[in-house]
């Protein structure tokens, strides 16, 4: 490709990729709202703060933490879910991930969670799975492969903490590492061609009928090397018709031949080869709904580019608690993915309609057997909102904490009402999300300040 047309093809930069950016790399994106700390102005929230600073569930620091004695109420408040959904203020940041860790530790071993589900591509996450379930490969590479940035230093680290757990005799049921994403397809402009579902297709096939796949490939032979952040959307309406009837073939195929694929493989081989070829039409759907861009800004009309993304992260969680998950599962993504509200506030407002969260989708299919934690930190001085759900737990002068919504809301009339308010919740330390906190979740875990990943 020569220069000239790769500077082309980067004026054709994907909303899609943009809002997922929104929350990749911590707001790039974003518009810094103009309010400053006011720490006494909580207008009306003094008797949540009063309420909580009393029932508030006290944390030990997870790099710190000796055992799991703080983390006993919270399996009270959990009960019996079978999927807790905890959200992350803003990704790559070194606290929330490392609570996670030691809460994911605390619900194998105590409350019988068998899977982790993060925000990274499905198709993506098969390294870390077979890394956690045999010992193949690396840590190193696998978290690397969930991202379009730096490997997580608490990713690997949960990794050899899973595969420790998984080689001990005394554990006959194994945990497993999966992501819920679409595939990722590099940085707006980009021209790196990504299609690890696909390849993970054309690998199966070439083992259970090498004809069809050879077929196949012949068919993608024109589009392979477009599946990029530029390439995919420089794709023409006919050429994009195209593709997508080959990737409903891809999938019509597995499923006709189901039967036959099976006897040559397994059915866990077949229904991994199955979702795989569903999560190349995931991505496909998406990029087909991207509007094109508005001189930087965000088109009225890419809410249906959100809301699509989110649709199949959460389906792609039921579908890993329903053929994958011999247990329970704690899935890890950004708030503004995990919250059982639309998305409004700050930069999302620019969208014609709100998009409906995975939390949403979840929360419709698992009832009462989702619960959803809601995470913050102290807030920073560019974007911190009078009356923030943030302001009102930093006031709450505890270091780190949980607090039940649940009992909370059942309290008193006046902290009911209080949540039942819109109000802000600062996202990716540049932003901020308008919500509902008695719908948005079921608990808010609050973890005083933030730092950079180590």
């Amino acid at each position: 490709m020569t220069l000239s047309a790769n500077k082309a093809l980067q004026k054709n930069i994907t909303l899609a990729m943009k809002m997922m950016l929104i929350f990749i790399v911590g707001g790039q994106f974003a518009v810094n709202a103009q309010a400053v700390i006011n720490k006494s102005d909580t207008l009306n929230s003094k008797p949540f703060v009063d309420w909580a600073k009393v029932h508030a569930i006290s944390l030990q620091d997870p790099d710190k933490a000796t055992n799991y004695k703080d983390l006993q109420p919270v399996k009270q408040i959990i009960g019996n879910a079978r999927v807790v959904a905890m959200g992350e203020p803003a990704h790559g940041l070194h606290e929330p991930q490392a609570f996670r860790n030691r809460l994911f530790k605390y619900l194998v071993e105590q409350c019988g969670f068998t899977t982790i589900v993060l925000e990274a591509g499905l198709a993506e996450s098969e390294l870390a799975n077979t890394y956690v379930l045999t010992g193949v490969g690396s840590p190193e590479v696998a978290a690397k492969a969930l991202t379009i940035g730096n490997a997580s230093p608490e990713n690997i680290e949960l990794m050899k903490w899973m595969r420790t757990y998984n080689v001990n005799p005394r554990h006959n049921n194994k945990i497993e590492f999966l992501g819920m994403d679409v595939e990722l397809v590099g940085y707006p402009g980009d021209t790196t061609s990504r299609h690890t579902a696909i390849d993970g297709v054309l690998g199966y096939l070439n083992k259970v009928d090498p004809q069809s796949r050879a077929k196949i490939t012949a068919a993608l032979l024109p589009y392979i090397n477009r599946l990029s952040a530029a390439g995919y959307t420089a794709l023409s309406a006919e050429e994009h018709d195209r593709l997508s009837i080959i990737l409903d073939d891809i999938i019509a195929l597995v499923e006709r031949q189901r039967v036959n694929y099976v006897a040559k493989s397994s059915i866990a081989e077949y229904e991994w080869v199955h979702r795989l070829a569903i999560a190349a039409r995931q991505t496909d759907q998406i990029v087909r709904l991207t509007p094109p861009d508005v001189h930087g800004g965000i088109p009225p009309d890419a809410w249906m580019t959100v809301n699509t993304r989110d649709a199949a992260m959460a389906d792609n969680v039921i579908w890993i608690l329903n053929n994958l998950a011999n247990g329970k599962v704690l899935v890890y993504s950004h708030n503004a993915h995990v919250k059982n509200v639309p998305t409004t506030g700050s930069v999302w407002d620019a969208f014609a309609q709100a998009p409906n969260a995975v939390g949403q989708y979840l929360r419709a299919v698992l009832g009462k057997e989702l619960f959803i934690i809601g995470t913050s930190f102290a807030p920073s001085i560019k974007t911190a909102q009078p009356g923030s759900v943030d302001l009102a737990l930093l006031a709450v002068d505890k270091p780190r904490f949980m607090v039940d919504l649940n009992s909370a809301a059942a309290a008193n009339l006046q902290i009911k009402n209080w949540l039942a308010v819109k109000r802000p919740m600062e996202a990716n330390q540049v932003s901020f999300l308008n919500l509902q906190l008695s719908s948005a979740f079921d608990a808010l875990l609050f973890l005083g300040k933030s730092t950079s990943p180590r």
